[in-house]
């Protein structure tokens, strides 16, 4: 009887390490899982991280990249304005210089000639002269000592404000027409030299 008992107290106590072992066995093979897991998930997280992070550095490098090239056009465009605004100041004061009612009259005596002398143009016509008010009688005075009899005869002056400090000239029915008032004078030789420093500053640039 007591043999009985020992050999099921030794199944039951068999059995039970067993179980425990089998339990043990399965929590350890499933804690490893679990694991495996976590590592496969935080290495997958890593892994997304850095292609994000590789990611945000190259459109940051790119948007950095593009605001310094806008940066730079943005600087050019400033210049060239400022380079056209000093450039006009500059031709402005120099054309109104120019403009002397003896160097006008000369430039007037032929182109006036020239107009006389096409007989397909303007042979023959009235020349009108436009010219600021109060550039009037020293211009008038210029161009009776320059001009010829025949030319000063044909040739009318009209006060006008919008002739600047120069002059517009014209025929009857404005068969021909010159415009050398100081605003188109200087918007001519400062597109003339603008575009000079334009192609300066783009060679530089390059």
């Amino acid at each position: 009887m007591a043999e009985e008992l020992q050999s099921l107290l030794d199944k039951i106590h068999n059995e039970g390490i067993k179980k425990a072992e089998a339990e043990r066995d399965a929590m350890l093979d499933a804690a490893r899982k679990q694991a495996d897991e976590l590592l496969r998930q935080a290495r997958a997280e890593a892994d997304a991280l850095r292609k994000q992070a590789e990611a945000d550095r190259a459109a940051l490098e790119k948007r950095a990249e593009s605001a310094i090239k806008q940066a730079a056009r943005d600087i050019i465009l400033a210049l060239k304005e400022e380079l056209k605004r000093r450039l006009n100041e500059i031709v402005k004061t120099n054309v109104d210089g120019a403009l002397t009612p003896e160097f006008m009259a000369q430039l007037i005596g032929e182109i006036v000639a020239c107009v006389k002398a096409d007989p397909a143009r303007a042979a023959g016509a009235a020349i009108n002269l436009m010219v600021a008010p109060a550039h009037l009688s020293a211009l008038e005075k210029a161009l009776r000592a320059s001009l010829a009899a025949d030319l000063a005869a044909s040739t009318e002056l009209f006060p006008n404000q919008a002739a600047g400090r120069g002059f517009k000239i014209s025929t009857r029915g404005n068969q021909v027409f010159f415009d050398f008032s100081d605003t188109a004078l200087t918007e001519m030789i400062s597109a003339y030299a603008g575009s000079r420093v334009g192609a300066i500053i783009g060679e530089s640039r390059d």
